[in-house]
């Protein structure tokens, strides 16, 4: 089981679709559970099973079902951005982690970052309520700053203490990026679509690419999210 956790606007559904399409690549079965009202998973609706979920309002019951299900490998849970403080207050109440290992699954925390210190503070609340009994992995998302220094300095040591990696989402211009977006297709499908520009599709293809080398270069992150 894999959520997204962390601030706002970091690149946290950007990731949950890049990485849907590397399962699909590898034929896992994924359910994938939608915090967000913003539909930005729609347009993966035909590819993956994609449901809504509140997990503040007890809606949870169902995600535990799917544990015991033989028809699914993966489960992607995308968690609202900023909420941090009442999903480790969730893990604790639910019991979710004794849950999961008593079904034999593992968590995996999946944090994009920016330049902002605030993605420091997610972090390390969300290492301090699950310690050694999850795995997480860090997105240093490029898009927002080449470098940081920050976070390399305060949070990096700490991360790697209780196990956790890092991969790499870099930088796509922003034209690029809306024009992807505003297709309203799979990124995969991008390369096809004649309504952005070649060129344009070019420089899309090369940032998937180099976002799949980054997972799978990372034996790591290949065991945390659940590849081969």
């Amino acid at each position: 089981m894999i959520w997204t956790v962390g601030d706002s606007r970091v690149g946290k559904s950007t990731v949950i679709k890049l990485l849907i399409e590397i399962y699909q690549k590898q034929n896992k079965k994924v359910r994938v559970y939608d915090h967000d009202n913003r539909d930005r998973l729609l347009a993966y609706k035909d590819l993956v099973c994609i449901e809504k979920i509140d997990f503040f309002n007890k809606e949870t019951d169902r995600i535990f079902v799917e544990l015991v299900a033989d028809d699914i490998d993966i489960i992607l849970v995308d968690m609202p951005g900023q909420y941090t403080d009442k999903i480790c207050q969730y893990i604790i109440h639910s019991e979710l982690l004794a849950g999961l290992a008593e079904y034999g699954w593992n968590l995996t925390f999946l944090q994009p970052i920016s330049h902002r210190t605030d993605c420091i503070d997610y972090l390390n609340q969300i290492i301090q309520t699950a310690g050694n009994n999850a795995n997480y992995v860090v997105v240093k998302n490029y898009h927002f700053t080449p470098e940081f220094r920050e976070y390399d300095q305060k949070m990096r040591p700490n991360l790697l203490i209780v196990g956790g990696t890092e991969i790499e989402l870099t930088a796509l211009h922003r034209n690029h990026y809306q024009a992807m977006e505003k297709a309203g297709i799979p990124y995969s499908e991008v390369k096809d679509e004649k309504s952005i520009i070649l060129f344009w599709r070019s420089f899309i293809f090369q940032w998937i690419k180099r976002f799949r080398n980054s997972v799978m270069s990372n034996n790591l992150a290949i065991k945390y999210l659940g590849l081969d």
